[in-house]
């Protein structure tokens, strides 16, 4: 049996008896006693596209982060898959929603991403401290040292050294300035000894920096880096009443494609890797991570599906898309416990006027390697929601792609010739397809056919390509 009963949602304690509207509804499903087969069959029973329902609670309110699902998607499988005290890893953890739900309702969770600012958020927001820590920050900000007692040749410096972006144009001198400040009086905070309180005020400082781009503008960022400490403090201060037993949080900053897990230790697993070509996270990301001292360069190298790798050949970035994620999947197989649920949420890409249908892509190569595919649910999008980002493009709708692991691959992710074959494979299936129907993500003005048949020509190049492409880059 599986546990039901109580569910923090919503930033609340519930047990419902008699629902009343489709979000209670939703919550007295999920919080029932289910053997296997009938927490499968409640999957049908849910309107998965969650309309109006909360969905920015608590910590997911910290951080801005483009494309991350909504918090009831792992909180379903989490609710009805695992029990109290298990351990549920997302080897792609973005901004951390998987780790928040599992962390509010007592299981153990496993966090892994790329992205260092990824890492830090998710580390912030599962995360408590305490209301005399609180205090202590709040003495140090009230105190903060003034920005026109810096070193102006330091903030010539930072200056020159931005990014070549148009964007770049809004760090004034006296936003530089502001920044500055606060950076240093975080630097001091850590140098007492309060590391938790320097990683939590490096987040408020992003979200300003991330508010700051979005809007285009202004100069008072210090009042928007303390508004937004107020409003962590107060969600993590519900936090701490709310939660009577804190489950280990684990979180890596570490490649999807050699996960630093135990094997076969894991009860559930949930993910939303990258889009192909919809962004680079590393672009997005550049200034908070530059005030951050974190290296975009390196995470730009390295980063799954990234929007600038093969500019002259996308179809090139599918094959090295592919070859990721057939290593990621390997690595998912392998820290997975037999017959435990893989679950994979993402949405179609494009690719030179190309569908790209990532789900049907990870489902035939996750047969492959262990797993049995069980169910994809297609959900549509609220685009209204903040957790959505229009830089991924019209993406309106994704797909929740189920597998069960049956077996232990027999391949290491290592295996450069099982990646090569088994991308090939899937780039074959896929040029055939387009040879017989070209144009299958057309929107806006339509290419000639001769240039949707040049298609054909860019895909033998990558199939010819594979070996190099989707070797690991060190």
């Amino acid at each position: 049996m599986f546990y039901g009963g109580e569910v923090f949602y919503g930033g609340q304690q519930k047990t419902l008896i008699g629902a009343t509207n489709p979000e209670e509804e939703y919550i007295e499903l999920i919080t029932k006693d289910y053997s296997f087969q009938e927490a499968f069959d409640a999957l049908d029973r849910i309107d998965w596209d969650f309309k109006d329902f909360t969905t920015q609670y608590l910590t997911h309110t910290f951080h801005s982060y483009p494309a991350r699902f909504i918090p009831q998607i792992p909180l379903t499988f989490i609710k009805l898959f695992t029990k109290e005290k298990e351990i549920v890893l997302d080897p792609m953890c973005g901004s951390g929603t998987t780790l928040v739900e599992a962390f509010l309702n007592n299981r153990h969770s496993i966090g892994n991403d790329l992205n260092p600012l990824a890492t830090l958020i998710t580390k912030v927001k599962t995360t408590l401290i305490s209301e005399d820590e609180f205090r202590y920050l709040d003495k140090r900000l009230s105190v903060m040292k003034h920005y026109l007692d810096l070193d102006y040749g330091r903030i010539n410096e930072r200056i020159n050294n931005l990014p070549s972006r148009k964007i770049s144009k809004i760090f004034n001198r006296v936003i530089i300035s502001k920044l500055e400040s606060i950076r240093e009086t975080l630097l001091e905070i850590r140098e007492e000894g309060y590391n938790d309180l320097f990683d939590f005020g490096r987040v408020a400082l992003s979200s300003a920096i991330w508010s700051l781009v979005e809007n285009g503008g202004g100069i008072d960022i210090d009042m928007i880096f303390l508004k937004k400490v107020k409003s962590m403090q107060n969600e993590i201060m519900e936090m701490n009443r709310i939660i009577k037993v804190i489950p280990t949080v684990k979180v890596i900053c570490g490649d999807s494609r050699k996960l630093d897990v135990d094997t076969n230790l894991t009860d559930l697993i949930i993910t939303s890797p990258p889009y192909v070509n919809a962004l680079d996270y590393y672009r997005v990301h550049m200034y908070n991570m530059l005030w951050l001292g974190m290296d975009f360069d390196l995470f730009r190298k390295h980063e799954i599906g990234g929007h600038s790798h093969f500019i002259n050949n996308r179809f090139r970035l599918l094959s090295e898309y592919l070859g990721d994620m057939l290593r990621s999947l390997i690595e998912m197989n392998r820290v997975l416990k037999k017959n435990k649920l893989c679950v994979i949420v993402v949405g179609n890409s494009s690719l030179e006027y190309e569908l790209i249908e990532s789900h049907k892509f990870f489902a035939e190569m996750g047969e492959k390697i262990g797993f049995k595919p069980l169910r994809t649910i297609f959900r549509n999008i609220d685009i209204t929601k903040k957790y959505s980002s229009t830089d991924i493009g019209k993406i309106n709708d994704e797909y929740i792609l189920i597998m069960q692991k049956i077996n232990d691959a027999q391949v290491t992710a290592k295996n450069d010739n099982f990646i090569s074959d088994i991308v090939r494979e899937e780039m074959i299936k896929f040029r055939e397809r387009i040879k017989e129907h070209q144009g299958t993500s057309i929107k806006g003005r339509k290419p000639t056919r001769e240039r949707l048949l040049k298609n054909v020509d860019k895909i033998n190049e990558a199939i010819e390509k594979i070996p190099e492409d989707t070797r690991i880059k060190e």
